[in-house]
């Protein structure tokens, strides 16, 4: 039956297009071996669970659709298709990779892997070298990993409706990304790490578990910010305890540091270059919201609520959005506006 279906669908052996679309095919058709001319294969809404060997002779494929099959791994005969570059593997049941699976294709482009049982990404995605986009909608993941930021040419990330908890530290070497969808995970910490990112123009966080958003956010140059759904802070009148500040030695020293030595003076550079994790310490600083001094650690912190900015396309019903900043003292405390307020510690 299927051997009838392919001769009916190509017109001799140098047919540079096949489409088999919902044609009931159990299995990939054997004469596939001959169409060495080939350049898109559409299989999609079939019954399809297994490729056949002969796929290895597929070799000038472009463009194959296998989306709506029956796949529970994603298979080890694409390993063979040198010049694939996009694969459609939605709305499979993909559990799972085989080891050799993204051996041989270098030249991808566009993998679409939406609606399948994912619950990791192998480490051997950084095996796809051209990627482009990326869209695992709809699976069970629950982490990112950091291979994936290996990826040079990544402009696009579709991870929505999945389990993810946090995004690696390891994104801030995407700097191709711009469009990076994280809708309707577990997320409850905005990832900072993303406001490193110079090319993001799309960032999309909805439905999320996030509560506050860090100041350094609005550095970001967004196009578009999605954030609907998330259990943001609401303004809440909160009282400050009236108490001395005491602070410990390393935060007086390193604010010392910090508000009077700029990185071009030559204590500072010698101190550095003999204590190099002092870097990594005053790493951390923050700047008073207030008075703009810098803090290390010890201050109060504090939520301002804010308008999001003018040139972001956000969600209609955004009015104002909850970031996180500190105060250094409560005498600075006491000079604030309206707008801010004290974190309360639960």
């Amino acid at each position: 039956m299927s051997e009838r279906l392919l001769l009916r669908a190509v017109k001799g052996e140098k047919a540079t297009i096949v489409v088999l679309r919902g044609k009931n095919l159990m299995k990939v058709p054997t004469l596939v071996r001959k169409l060495y001319h080939l350049k898109t294969l559409d299989l999609m809404s079939n019954h399809i669970s297994k490729l056949c060997p002969e796929f290895c002779s597929l070799t000038q494929l472009k463009k194959l659709n296998l989306g709506k099959n029956k796949l529970e791994e994603v298979p080890e005969e694409l390993m063979y298709l040198k010049n694939l570059e996009i694969l459609h593997l939605f709305k499979n049941l993909i559990k799972s990779f085989s080891p050799k699976s993204f051996d041989g294709l270098e030249n991808l482009n566009i993998l679409n892997m939406n609606h399948n049982m994912l619950k990791t990404i192998p480490p051997e995605i950084d095996r796809l070298q051209n990627l482009r986009k990326l869209s695992l909608n709809n699976n069970q993941l629950t982490g990112i990993p950091k291979e994936l930021c290996i990826l040079p040419y990544l402009s696009e990330i579709q991870l929505n409706y999945n389990q993810i908890v946090s995004v690696p530290e390891e994104f801030q070497t995407m700097k191709n990304l711009q469009k990076l969808s994280l809708a309707r995970n577990l997320i409850e910490v905005f990832p900072v790490v993303l406001c490193s990112l110079s090319n993001l123009k799309i960032l999309d966080i909805a439905g999320n578990l996030i509560q506050l958003l860090p100041r350094k956010i609005r550095r970001m140059k967004l196009g578009e910010f999605y954030c609907e759904e998330n259990p943001f802070l609401k303004r809440l009148p909160i009282f400050v305890e009236e108490r001395l500040q005491v602070l410990p030695l390393k935060e007086i020293a390193a604010r010392f540091i910090m508000n009077e030595l700029n990185e071009d003076d030559p204590l500072y550079q010698l101190t550095v270059a003999r204590f190099p994790k002092i870097l990594e310490i005053l790493a951390n600083d923050k700047e008073c919201m207030l008075c703009g001094k810098y803090v290390l650690s010890s201050g109060i912190a504090g939520v301002i609520f804010l308008p999001p900015m003018k040139n972001w396309k956000t969600s209609a019903e955004i009015k104002e959005l909850p970031h996180e900043t500190v105060i250094c003292s409560p005498s600075c405390f006491k000079e604030r506006t309206p707008d801010i307020f004290q974190l309360q510690k639960v």
